[in-house]
């Protein structure tokens, strides 16, 4: 009975090794399409964030007057903002994460904020448009009761807010297991506007130029986190 039995084991041990063999094989190669799939459409949603981020960019630049910035101010921007648009773009397209931190979701909604400013810089009457905003009645008004610094914190808010809403909203279609908060995204987005804005502001006081920047920075975490709970309300009907 045991001779009898031995083939009958090692057949069944053969048949075992087989199928889990072909499992593993099978489950590779699954894996591989997949992976080749999921890289596939990473590739172009950053080529399509990274290109769109671009256009932002050169709007952003194309009608500016350069005409009072010593061509160093020039290269010194286009090479900061050249840099910063690569790293963002790896960022993306790597899916980069960190624990309590969705590095890539958060760089997405730069690069669509990058986009959107950059249409909205183009359809100002003025590529200056720091300069425009200053000599307009509103902001002179402004600068009159709560002084020039305030003013133009005020239009930064205002300048920065539609892009962070536009962004977060645009970018963060799907809700994800791993909850954002608006604090990075927004972070990401001046990151992103931080050499624009620097350069739009030469010339002017230090409070003049503080009170831009911090109202930048306010503008883009209060239209990421309005932008985010829009697209939340949304997802949830």
């Amino acid at each position: 009975m045991t001779r009898a039995a031995d083939p009958q084991r090692d057949e069944a041990a053969h048949e075992i090794r087989e199928g889990v063999r072909a499992g593993i094989l099978a489950a590779l190669h699954q894996d591989a399409e997949q992976r080749g799939g999921r890289t596939a459409r990473l590739l172009a949603a950053a080529g399509a964030l990274g290109a769109f981020g671009a256009i932002g960019a050169t709007l952003l630049l194309a009608g500016h007057s350069y005409g009072h910035h010593p061509s160093s101010h020039v290269v010194a921007f286009a090479a900061v903002w050249s840099g910063l648009l690569v790293v963002s773009l790896a960022l993306a397209f790597l899916d980069v994460r960190a624990v309590g931190l969705p590095i890539a979701r958060s760089i997405g909604v730069a690069l669509v904020g990058l986009g959107v400013a950059g249409v909205c810089g183009a359809a100002c009457p003025d590529p200056h448009f720091l300069a425009w905003w200053i000599e307009t009645g509103a902001g002179a008004r402004l600068a009159a009761q709560l002084g020039p610094a305030l003013s133009v914190a005020c239009f930064g808010v205002v300048a920065v807010f539609a892009s962070g809403a536009i962004a977060a909203f645009v970018a963060l279609g799907r809700p994800q297991a791993e909850p954002i908060r608006p604090l990075f995204p927004a972070v990401a987005l001046f990151t992103l506007l931080a050499p624009g804005l620097v350069l739009q502001a030469y010339g002017e006081r230090w409070s003049v130029f503080s009170g831009w920047l911090l109202g930048a920075a306010a503008g883009a975490y209060l239209g990421v986190a309005l932008g985010m709970r829009a697209r939340a309300a949304l997802s949830e009907r």
